[in-house]
């Protein structure tokens, strides 16, 4: 068995661990390890190999003895065979493409004994098996990282993670180093490295002369300002023999974009500069860049680290860019960096907050805590979570500014000494809260409530997320009453756009949230973050209105946008996505149903995503409930409320109450959940949402079943036109009263009910709800004119899907029936129609 893999991907370690498991299991193990210098003496590590068993010439053969004065591969064949002979072998050699070339000729000639063998580079010899070891995924090493004791918090974590780059070596040197080294400061770009690293990855550095240091320098600065201008300074400053040079030495990978072979390379040559030659390095690659490049402001900086606003001001502009291009990590470095270079608090404060508030959306939060608190800000840390379409904002902060009155989130004037709530604080709050929905995330945000605001927008959207009344009619004025924006409004248009199509969505205004988030689509420039966070809540919002495909589209956008294994909100983004495509595939029973809701779960967190988790237990109790699997419906659909009845989220359980109704009455079990539907009335009656009332008077019309404040509740839940939105939630609601219409002997009533709600179910391809409305009009028809007439609605039900060729168990879970009751009415049929046995039924019922 052949092990490869590269310098510090664990061969040795799993050579050794095996060598260790074999010897414990009772087998006899030879091992060796290449040395430097073994490819210049022939058998050298042969020799080690057999030296355990040189000692025992005397009970060996005399081809044993042959091996001191030259070496023979027949003599190596004929010792391994006596050897084998007393019991288990295994020779394990480790690094054998650095082996002479005699001794790994001999070892792999003999058949004796099993051989285990380590390679970084080419072996010629025809192995059986071979194992691979490649570098950790991202997620492999973050869970590495986060099992090492007093190192998962540490602000150093995103350097050891980014400068191992997966290497299983690399990280947990650098990890161990992370204490005992210096400090790491909010804007320290790479890690000192350990000697016994440096000699494992960075060998070459040492032995580079002061031309090839100088090239490899500039390009380790380089490599943090990627770009063309970036580019061309190389070009000029370093001649193109000189990148020859560094790749044959194993500095550098082969091509135009001068990358180093790993980040730890980058770090030893840096390391091994100095100070002055950094410095004097950063200003010759500024020098060659155009003034206005953020490139040349950063180089500046890194190399003259003293407080300028003109130099400030750049790195903020970048800051700017890079969050809205979705450069997320840079971003906080530029702002960070912006924000020690200021020359007052002020700047200082606000430039450090947008930098904590892009590491937090990264998903770093170490690093986010230590720029808020280098910034001096005593405000309310950053939250933890992040994600949703909230994040559209993220641009300036909020400030009182000239002209404006300083204005409380609850509304209300402030006095002047209040700390001003900024963007950067309170949306990391919101999307946290938004996406929770718990009471914790919700009361973190109305402590920003009463501290002065300039922008009327943030209030309104901070209430419409974790409250439910509007008192003022503010949200309701500003999503349809076209309010213009404050003259200095923290943000741009598509921000803009984008937080008012959140606001909508947080009070079920659905047509709303549509229209204004797909103008932020519209407004959005190409590769911005927003574009994903747009067609996320669009993927949300066109689900939420039943049109199931155009949200698979919006849906696979933010896929496309956003790769696997993305961290902060990006991770949000994925799995709202996912969670949307599972959904639909789950309603409309897709083949690949089940493979979606595996991809949507293993990246869903249910407790920090919980507006997403739900979206897909509730499509998944449905489709359950349709098909007659009642208890297990009831056990999804239940999950949408704590054990005492308080909503999981604030927002999105209430969505569920008439489909848990539904399924608890078919059970038996109304009274189980009639206190729950109850307590709902105060929220829904706060919100005044035309979905939300609309669902709980169908879920309080199933709870009364017969009775007729059952009918007046179903009216109720269609009085409203506007719910016409909800197509698919209204056409669940007319086929549930064309149901009890039915069996309250008014059948032509249920008809046109019935026969809209079928049409709805078919538009959206729900093929479970569209056979069930079907049977509905086929038991709701007028009465034939043959022997048909005589049998009663739910008979002729029964007989017509019988015709069909449907068994009784498949008619029972088409009728919500048991399959004994099918066979009474068909037995009672039979007569009716005069005929006796079932395949008679179509040309009868023809």
């Amino acid at each position: 068995m052949l092990v490869r893999g590269g310098r510090g991907t664990g061969r040795s370690a799993l050579l050794a661990e095996i060598a260790r498991r074999q010897a414990a299991a009772g087998t006899t193990v030879l091992a060796v390890a290449a040395l430097p210098g073994d490819r210049r003496l022939p058998g050298a590590g042969l020799q080690r190999l057999l030296e355990p068993v040189r000692r025992q010439a005397g009970t060996l053969p005399a081809s044993l003895a042959r091996l001191s004065g030259g070496f023979d591969q027949e003599a190596v064949a004929a010792v391994a065979e006596r050897l084998s002979a007393t019991g288990p072998l295994l020779w394990c050699v480790d690094d054998i493409d650095r082996l002479d070339e005699l001794s790994r000729d001999a070892i792999l000639g003999q058949r004796s004994a099993r051989i285990l063998a380590s390679s970084g580079g080419p072996v010629t010899a025809l192995t059986p098996y071979e194992i691979d070891l490649h570098r950790l995924r991202p997620a492999q090493a973050a869970a590495l990282l986060g099992d090492m004791s007093g190192i998962g918090r540490h602000p150093g974590t995103r350097l050891v993670l980014a400068q191992a780059a997966g290497n299983p070596l690399a990280l947990v040197e650098l990890a161990r180093n992370l204490a005992a080294g210096p400090a790491v400061t909010p804007t320290t770009t790479e890690l000192p490295v350990p000697p016994r690293l440096r000699r494992a990855l960075a060998p070459a550095v040492d032995a580079l002369d002061p031309v090839r240091m100088r090239a490899a320098l500039l390009a380790a600065f380089a490599a943090e300002t990627p770009g063309a201008g970036t580019a061309t300074a190389l070009g000029v400053l370093v001649s193109p023999e000189v990148w020859d040079w560094l790749v044959s030495d194993g500095v550098l990978r082969p091509g135009r974009r001068r990358r180093f072979t790993h980040p730890v390379v980058r770090a030893a040559v840096i390391a091994r500069a100095g100070h002055a030659d950094c410095r004097d390095a950063r200003h010759q690659l500024a020098a060659m860049l155009p003034v206005s490049d953020p490139a040349r402001a950063w180089h500046t900086a890194r190399a003259e680290p003293a407080p300028d606003d003109d130099t400030a001001r750049a790195l903020d502009r970048a800051g700017t860019e890079l969050l809205a291009g979705g450069r997320l990590r840079a971003s906080a470095y530029a702002l960070g960096l912006a924000a020690r270079l200021s020359t007052t608090v002020a700047d200082a404060r606000s430039r450090g907050q947008r930098a904590a508030y892009s590491a937090h959306l990264a998903g770093e939060e170490p690093w986010a805590a230590q720029l808020t608190a280098v910034a001096g800000d005593e405000a309310q840390p950053i939250a933890t979570t992040a994600g949703s379409p909230i994040t559209a904002v993220a641009g300036s902060p909020i400030t009182p500014a000239a002209g404006h009155p300083k204005t409380s989130t609850a509304g209300s004037p402030v006095g002047a000494g209040a700390e001003p709530v900024e963007v950067p604080e309170i949306a990391p709050l919101l999307l946290r809260a938004w996406l929770r929905g718990d009471d914790e995330s919700r009361a973190a945000v109305r402590e920003t409530f009463g501290r002065p605001i300039t922008a009327p927008i943030v209030g309104v959207w901070a209430r419409a997320i974790v409250e439910d009344a509007d008192p003022d009619g503010e949200a309701e004025r500003m999503l349809h009453q076209n309010t213009r924006a404050a003259r200095r409004d923290p943000m741009s248009p598509d921000q803009r756009e984008m937080v008012l199509g959140t606001i909508a969505l947080a009070r079920h205004d659905t047509p709303a949230a549509i229209r204004y988030m797909a103008r932020s689509a519209e407004l959005i420039s190409p590769g911005s973050l927003h574009v994903p966070i747009a067609h996320c809540g669009l993927a949300g919002a066109r689900y939420d209105a039943g049109e199931l495909s155009p949200a698979l589209t919006h849906a696979a956008l933010v896929l496309d946008a956003v790769a696997p294994g993305a961290d902060g909100l990006l991770a949000d983004l994925r799995a709202g996505a996912l969670a949307v495509i599972a959904s639909v595939a789950t309603l409309r029973e897709d083949p690949s149903a089940q493979e979606a809701v595996r991809e949507a779960r293993s990246e869903l967190r249910p407790s920090d995503q919980a507006a997403h988790d739900l979206r897909l237990v509730r499509a998944q109790g449905l489709i359950a409930g349709m098909r007659g699997r009642h208890e297990l419906a009831f056990r999804r659909l239940r999950r949408l409320f704590h054990p005492d009845g308080r909503p999981v989220h604030h927002r999105v359980s209430d969505l569920g109450l008439a489909d848990l109704a539904r399924v608890a009455v078919v059970l038996g079990r109304a009274d189980d959940v009639r206190q729950m539907i109850l307590d709902a009335l105060p929220r829904i009656t706060a919100l005044r949402s035309v979905r939300a009332t609309a669902i709980h008077n169908r879920a309080l019309a199933l709870l009364a079943g017969p009775d007729e404040s059952a009918e007046t509740h179903f009216r109720l839940a269609l009085a409203d036109p506007g719910s016409e939105v909800w197509a698919i939630e209204r056409a669940m609601t007319r086929m549930d009263y064309a149901e009890w219409l039915r069996r309250r002997q008014r059948p032509a009533e249920s008809r046109p009910l019935l026969a809209a709600a079928r049409d709805v179910f078919a538009a959206a391809g729900l093929t479970a709800w569209q056979e069930r409305a079907e049977a509905e009009l086929a038991a709701a028809a007028p009465p034939a004119r043959s022997g048909a007439a005589g049998l009663t609605p739910q008979q002729r039900q029964v007989v017509t899907l019988a015709a069909q060729g449907l068994t009784n168990p498949q008619i029972a879970t088409r009728l919500g029936l048991s399959a004994r009751t099918v066979g009474i009415h068909l037995s009672r049929a039979y007569p009716i129609l005069g005929v006796h046995r079932r395949s008679q039924l179509p040309l009868v019922m023809q």
